[in-house]
């Protein structure tokens, strides 16, 4: 070897030395920073969701302690603005400690918004400290970006989503060595989540068809009534789940379903309730009262049915802790952390013209001219374009509306328009709409099914994303018997039923799409019947979910959720409550 040779070689083994040497203290860094709180930035989809994040000392190194509290279908988390990974193959490793039901996301995002993602549940697991290894191999596109290519790391995050509350620890996260095997599963393609069988043709299981739909039970009106005239001493408003909360949204539905059912003075009792409960000189801020001092405010999303020491209420934990502490609530007045969610009040309105157009009444003329007032006063035009009706009184009225405009409840003011008639407010809250859904992947259930419903014929196709997608639709075994529904988003590590939506589904062929498939859907539910003997009597029920994994921990499957009876009533009837029309089988 000549000298020159020589020189050049070890000048070669001289720079990978260095650069090995330059990447380990790179790693080192980084794991010098990884456990500090304060290079993390941590947020939370709302006010009503907390995530508290500390480092602490465990055994002779430092872990990250996460705090968190979430409320129904939300979200916290914590990303760390990176440097790019020395390969799209390295990968990234951590320990874990956890004691929560909810959801784990882990989330690379590059350099132009993409966010790479994963996401399984955490119940029941990692009860003493897990090694875990994950890369872009586990993970598929979420969202977001200008493609759905790396473009290189640019935030590396946890996200914590679902229900409850949860405690989890994290230490030593840091860069991996290549050849380092990963500890979760290869993420499936987007395409290997749809269903082979999506299109299959004839009459089944496999199919999702049925040539007929299996009649209503009675017993489930029974027990919407047996429920009304058991909740309170007025007999007016239902409890959710046989408990002390009553939601307005589940009466508004309920409502209906007493309409369709014939039992006007049931309906009436609950829209009175509503109706009597706008005194413009309510000074009880906490009252369920459509006015606080003069201000119309709208209704809260839910508020204690009778008066209870809640310490030892049925009421949800998260409902009923104000600041930490247990409270007192008075019958008809909110915990504290109730919103008056403008979704409410369109569903409220949905009620009162369903009365209006059954009975040819004008009954109501009051509340609904109230309430129309109070959306399109909440109404804010979006500089892009159209606009949207803005949230209401967050939190037990903390804070009026948010800074953005929310999807689910104007899909809820869209249909509402249009029942008005009102089609130029519709079409500003449609051309805004349009806007927010992007590419129409991985949306929440209901965004799917509620746009077919108040969107009508020509929008079908919606239903196809959730309907052929293992992530949204799941197959349970109950009592020995398979069972299929929805799940509430795309999350393929879920093996639950959300039942709402699994009606919702229903509905939504049933008018638009492909009848069959409609009785297929609500003959799924009627396998999920539970009996119920209340006071005495006889009934049957549907509960929320099928089980209370995957953030659903605070159902319980074996009561009933009148909201679910009234989406089952509705889907046995052909009705679309979002339109208040009936459609023949």
């Amino acid at each position: 070897m000549t000298n020159s040779s020589a020189k050049f070689t070890i000048s070669r083994l001289f720079i990978a030395i260095l650069c090995l040497v330059i990447f380990a203290a790179c790693c080192s860094a980084q794991q010098s920073r990884w456990d500090e709180v304060n290079v993390w930035k941590i947020s939370a989809q709302n006010d009503d969701c907390l995530i508290k994040v500390k480092t602490i000392q465990e055994g002779t190194s430092k872990a990250l302690q996460i705090d968190y509290k979430l409320q129904e279908g939300s979200w916290v988390k914590m990303d760390k603005p990176m440097e790019s990974l020395p390969s799209d193959k390295t990968p990234i490793s951590f320990d874990i400690k956890a004691d929560a039901g909810s959801d784990i996301e882990i989330k690379f995002i590059d350099n132009d918004g993409t966010v790479f993602w994963t996401k399984y549940n955490l119940a029941g697991k990692y009860e003493s400290w897990t090694k875990m290894v994950v890369s872009l191999e586990n993970l598929e596109y979420g969202w977001g970006g200008k493609n759905k290519n790396f473009d290189g790391l640019a935030q590396f995050g946890f996200a914590f989503s679902g229900t409850g509350k949860g405690k989890v620890w994290l230490r030593d996260i840091r860069f991996a060595d290549e050849k380092t095997k990963t500890t979760l599963p290869i993420k499936l393609k987007p395409e290997s989540t749809v269903d082979p069988n999506a299109e299959l043709e004839g009459i089944g299981f496999a199919q999702r068809r049925a040539e007929k739909m299996l009649p209503e039970d009675p017993l489930v009106l029974e027990y919407l009534k047996v429920i009304q005239d058991t909740s309170s001493p007025e007999k007016q408003l239902l409890a959710s789940m046989e408990d002390l909360e009553a939601q307005t949204f589940n009466n508004a539905l309920v409502a209906m379903a007493f309409i369709l059912k014939g039992e006007k003075q049931r309906a009436e009792r609950i829209l009175d309730f509503y109706a009597n409960a706008t005194d413009k000189d309510n000074k009880d801020k906490s009252l369920q009262n459509f006015y606080y001092d003069g201000e119309a405010r709208g209704f809260f999303q839910y508020v204690s049915m009778r008066d209870s020491n809640t310490a030892s209420s049925d009421l949800h934990t998260e409902d009923i802790t104000v600041h930490g502490e247990k409270v007192k609530v008075a019958a008809y007045h909110n915990p504290g952390n109730s919103d008056r969610w403008m979704g409410d009040m369109v569903w409220l309105m949905y009620a009162y013209k369903h009365y209006e157009k059954e009975y040819k009444s004008d009954r109501y003329a009051g509340i609904t001219k109230q309430i129309m007032e109070l959306l399109v006063s909440w109404y804010k035009d979006d500089p892009q374009g159209g606009g949207y009706i803005q949230h209401g009184w967050r939190k037990g009225d903390i804070k009026l509306h948010e800074n953005h405009g929310h999807p689910e409840g104007n899909i809820d003011c869209y249909a509402l328009f249009k029942i008005l008639g009102d089609d130029e407010m519709a079409g500003k809250i449609k051309t805004w709409l349009n806007r927010q859904f992007g590419n129409n992947k991985n949306l929440p259930l209901d965004l799917y099914t509620w746009r077919v419903l108040a969107y009508g014929k020509n929008s079908e196709y919606l239903l196809d994303i959730p309907d052929y997608d293992f992530r949204y639709r799941k197959t349970l075994t109950i009592n020995g018997k398979k069972v299929m529904g929805f799940y509430n988003c795309a999350n393929i590590n879920a093996n639950n039923i959300w039942l709402d939506g699994t009606g919702h589904i229903a509905c939504a062929y049933i008018a638009y799409g492909d009848k069959q498939r409609g009785y297929f859907y609500s003959n799924q539910l009627d396998a999920l019947l539970v009996d119920r003997v209340i006071d005495g009597k006889k009934t049957r029920a549907l509960p929320y979910t099928a089980n209370k994994s995957s953030g659903y921990d605070w159902v319980d499957p074996n009561k009933g959720f009148v909201s679910v009876c009234a989406w089952y009533i509705f889907a046995k009837n052909s009705f679309n409550p979002m339109t208040i029309e009936r459609f023949d089988r």
